[in-house]
């Protein structure tokens, strides 16, 4: 009786073991992520499951990799960092926070102003401002200020003025890109430093110049870098585009941008505008669907 009573204990435990083992596994970013996601250099995403209040990060390859649940925080997150600790630091309106693997909170710092985008590199995180004129700061993993580019937005209780939304990135060679405007032109500061190094001006493979894009200049949607070829995608609603240069484009598309021969072109992506950009795997430009879940368009 006792061998029994220890074999159905043993066999309980072992089946909660599995039981938490498989409760672990059962979010899959190919069919529940949603929204904005951090893409890190090895591939993985990490994107916020709202359901469970928690960081989920994830490959193609090898599935679900660690979670972090962010219940202590007052106020969900717009985006985050994941850190060299593997520790994520996540934004939300004008603050910043640091949160341990337990879910901890390690540091918390105020910042000057709602943040549009942010970019990373192994030595802290780019913050693109939401201000009337572009303000970029690079913080540290500590929370200093390591530089700052542009002028600092006022205060809210100050005369209030448009904001714009101006996307960013981090280029293989560690420099920051720049979406301003409507502008199809981008900005490229130093990553070590903030200073501006040029402007990259695009052209049409047949010469003529990337023209402004349509309506307002504070609606800009993400870009991605694909990493080794020198390639920027950015996302722009077919209504943005030109007219005259519309053409059958629908819905969402790509603004495919050539660094290296600064040539500009336009490519459908067969998705609708409630689709987001979140990163480039291979060949493949991943979106998450309002509905749930990757999709994955082919690019050139």
């Amino acid at each position: 009786m006792r061998t029994s009573r220890f074999h159905v204990a043993l066999l309980s435990a072992l089946l909660g073991l599995v039981s938490l083992q498989l409760d672990a596994q059962v979010w899959d970013a190919a069919t529940q992520a949603t929204g904005w996601a951090h893409q890190d250099k090895d591939d993985s995403f990490t994107f916020y499951d709202e359901l469970s209040t928690t960081l989920h990060t994830w490959s193609r390859d090898g599935g679900l990799q660690r979670s972090t649940n962010l219940g202590k925080l007052s106020v969900a997150p717009e985006k985050w960092v994941v850190d060299p600790h593997n520790y994520p630091w996540v934004i939300s309106g004008q603050t910043l926070t640091q949160i341990g693997a337990n879910g901890k909170v390690l540091r918390s710092s105020k910042l000057p102003a709602e943040v549009a985008d942010v970019g990373w590199d192994v030595k802290g995180l780019v913050l693109s401002y939401r201000a009337p004129t572009p303000f970029l700061e690079k913080r540290d993993f500590k929370g200093s200020v390591l530089w700052s580019y542009g002028v600092k937005p006022p205060a809210r209780d100050e005369e209030p003025a448009p904001v714009h939304r101006r996307p960013i990135l981090i280029d293989d060679a560690g420099n920051v890109l720049m979406a301003n405007g409507n502008s199809l032109s981008l900005l490229i500061l130093n990553g070590g430093t903030g200073q501006k190094t040029s402007e990259i001006r695009f052209s049409f493979p047949d010469g003529s110049p990337a023209p402004a894009l349509e309506g307002s200049a504070d609606v800009r949607g993400p870009m991605a870098l694909w990493p080794g070829k020198e390639v920027v995608f950015a996302t722009v609603r077919s209504t943005q585009v030109p007219p005259q240069l519309r053409g059958t484009l629908q819905g969402l598309v790509l603004a495919r941008l050539d660094l290296k021969q600064l040539h500009l072109n336009f490519l459908p992506t067969g998705l609708n505008e409630s689709h987001h950009l979140i990163g480039i795997l291979d060949s493949d430009a991943v979106f998450t669907s309002p509905r749930g879940g990757l999709v994955l368009v082919k690019v050139r």
